[in-house]
């Protein structure tokens, strides 16, 4: 079968390798999805630093695992991209709605006001180089095009809501080219190993019966490996000669796009299309089947859209002598080779992870002062074992300092805050104050106490949440410097929570910075050396400082700590609300009281309950401190109130 039909091209420079960014990372845009996590692997295989945004974390937390740094940054979270960009030495926007089907303002706030907002954080971080990846489809007509080029004209309409948006957001880079060096580039149909966009869909409709061939099978198009995107972008990022133009980047062969389709379905199983539609027929179905989704609002994509009609009905070709020119660029797969690769990729399968032997490190003594920020009120029955009592308990918040030698102060939590009885000023999150009375003053914040002890806020550059109720993360906003680290699960059941929804997770939304996700660090689930009773565990720094490992139950994701102080050699284990009070433990058969009837989940909170149990008695010396309990407060504690 004879895919490939010849191009003529004039001969082309070899491809220069990139120099690399001296003056910082590279933040990408949009890497959890196809093409970003190709480009993540790429620049982190050329030895480049990236920050790679997104909103899919597992994607996210695999890219972090293999070095980048993963920040779980939307497109229109501004406050969060500006977070994220700190130090940033290039950003490529790779980020967008990338759809032949949805609503109007879905594209616009993606595509245009993410655009916006990725530029207005770049030159305010001071960012050198913007890379946009755009798209050949804001050059589209429906009508066959021949070796289109940057220079042509664009059309006044566009052919979809996605390629006129990505017009806009052309046009917002081109603005911005003043006071940032950008290159605008627009890769034709990339495909290649976890495209889950073109060969995908076209194998789900031929498994469906409902592909038919549209046009008479002669369309001629380009196609781009995803790994020649990826070399055009490294490429575009170090290009004197670029800055300020655009480019079109393609596999470099004009090929039958029909002829592609029948051998990639028929590799996969299936029937190649024996139905033939004419593009005009295609079309008018395509227009009809629009409109009574509009019509109808009905969910989803319709089956076919006259974008999607004109891809396969008509040709599209383009001439990428511009970007051999200025960008050394020269495209290394052919379509037979990506059409190969991708099915072994696709088929393959996953390679067996290596062992690795997990030894655990001899814990590292660092300075940890036992603080609260606040305090609480409960009455007797609420909090202690068996206890009937009306009396009223006062209850601390704790929060811990860890003062690690190489980074400085480490907050544990952050406790309670003033800000909390604004929040809760209204319903209804005013019935917070009902259930649980504080009492919360400007000295009792965590940033006065460690103003006091000689820190300021600036200092402390990080802070590693347990869990995301109030009187644990209260004083975020207080360090607007610090990143802060928190459980991904934690994270995903926290965030975009309003109203009631947050409410019934205790989550104050008011008590989050406005750049919170730009400046996350998202905690895998441990996998590391075990520790006593826990199965597993994760070295914060690596170093054995901080151990943290999951107390599931009361909220998702909570996390525990294991530190070694100091100061006198004694291990402590930070645990948050796993427990409220070691009463709690002390008392055979008790299962909580109240603490139970508020947990997330009670089988996790019961296992976790037996394991602290199991946990004393294997390690008699360890201290465990629980953030309400008052008697682990006079002990440990240094106190800048009473508790009475």
């Amino acid at each position: 079968m004879n895919i490939a039909l010849p191009v003529a091209a004039d001969p082309a420079p070899a491809a220069r390798a990139p120099g690399p960014l001296a003056d910082g990372p590279v933040l990408v845009t949009g890497a959890t999805g196809f093409l970003g996590q190709h480009l993540v692997r790429g620049l982190l295989a050329a030895g480049q630093q990236v920050i790679a945004t997104g909103r899919n974390l597992k994607i996210g937390m695999a890219l972090q695992a293999e070095g980048a740094d993963f920040r779980p940054v939307d497109l229109t979270d501004r406050p969060g991209l500006l977070a994220a960009m700190k130090g940033a030495a290039a950003v490529v926007h790779a980020g967008a709605l990338s759809s032949a089907w949805g609503k109007p303002r879905d594209f616009h706030a993606s595509n245009v006001e993410g655009t916006e907002n990725v530029i207005a954080a770049a030159i305010a971080n001071g960012v050198r180089r913007l890379v946009y990846v755009s798209s050949p489809s804001v050059s589209t007509r429906q009508t066959d095009q021949w070796n289109q080029t940057e220079a042509d004209p664009l059309p006044d309409e566009h052919v979809s809501l996605y390629s006129h948006t990505k017009r806009l957001g052309e046009d917002r880079v081109n603005a911005a080219a003043g006071r940032i060096e950008t290159v605008i580039l627009r890769p034709k149909a990339i495909y290649g190993p976890g495209d889950t966009a073109i060969f995908p869909r076209l194998i789900k409709a031929a498994a469906r019966g409902r592909l038919p061939q549209i046009g008479d099978g002669n369309t001629i198009t380009n196609l781009t490996h995803v790994s020649d995107v990826v070399q055009a972008i490294l490429l575009a990022l170090t290009s004197d000669a670029a800055v300020g133009h655009t480019y079109v980047i393609t596999g470099g062969e004009d090929v039958r796009i029909w002829d592609v389709i029948r051998e990639v379905v028929t590799r996969s199983g299936f029937e190649a299309p024996k139905r033939h539609w004419s593009l005009r027929r295609a079309m008018r179905i395509a227009r009809i089947l629009e409109r009574v989704w509009k019509l109808y609002r009905l969910p989803g994509e319709p089956p076919l859209t006259t974008y999607t009609a004109g891809i396969l009905g008509l040709s599209q070709t383009y001439d990428i002598s511009a970007a051999r020119r200025d960008l050394g660029y020269e495209p290394k797969i052919t379509v037979r080779q990506g059409i190969e690769e991708t099915y072994r990729a696709n088929t393959a399968p996953p390679a067996p992870r290596a062992a690795e032997e997990r030894v655990a490190p001899e814990p590292l003594p660092v300075p940890v002062t036992i603080l609260s920020a606040g305090k609480a009120w409960a009455r007797g029955w609420y909090i202690y074992p068996r206890n009937a009592s009306l009396r009223w308990n006062a209850l601390p918040a704790i929060f811990a300092l860890i003062e690690h030698p190489v980074h400085g102060p480490v907050l544990w939590d952050t406790g309670y805050a003033p800000r909390y009885y604004d929040a809760t000023r209204r319903l209804p999150w005013r019935a917070l104050r009902w259930l649980v009375p504080t009492d919360i003053h400007e000295s009792d914040s965590a940033v006065a106490q460690l103003e006091k002890l000689g820190f300021a806020p600036s200092d402390v550059k990080w802070i590693i949440l347990s869990h995301f109720d109030p009187d644990h993360f209260g004083g975020l906003k207080d360090f607007p410097e610090a990143r802060i680290a928190c459980s991904w699960r934690a994270w995903e059941d926290a965030r975009g929570r309003t109203g009631l929804a947050a409410l019934r997770r205790l989550l104050l939304p008011g008590h989050l910075p406005e750049d919170m996700a730009g400046r996350l660090r998202l905690l895998p689930d441990p996998d590391g050396p075990p520790i006593s009773v826990f199965s597993s565990s994760l070295d914060f720094f690596g170093d054995g400082a901080i151990r943290l490992v999951e107390l599931p139950g009361h909220a998702a994701g909570q996390l525990g700590a294991f530190v070694r102080r100091q100061s006198d050699g004694a291990d402590l284990f930070l645990v948050a609300d796993a427990v409220w009070n070691l009463a709690a433990i002390e008392a055979v058969g008790y299962r909580g009281g109240a603490h139970r009837w508020t947990a997330a989940n009670r089988s996790e909170h019961d296992k976790t309950y037996g394991r602290l149990r199991r946990l004393r008695g294997a390690w008699p010396d360890l201290r465990i401190v629980p953030a309400h309990c008052p008697r682990t407060w006079q002990e440990l504690g240094e106190p800048r109130e009473t508790l009475n």
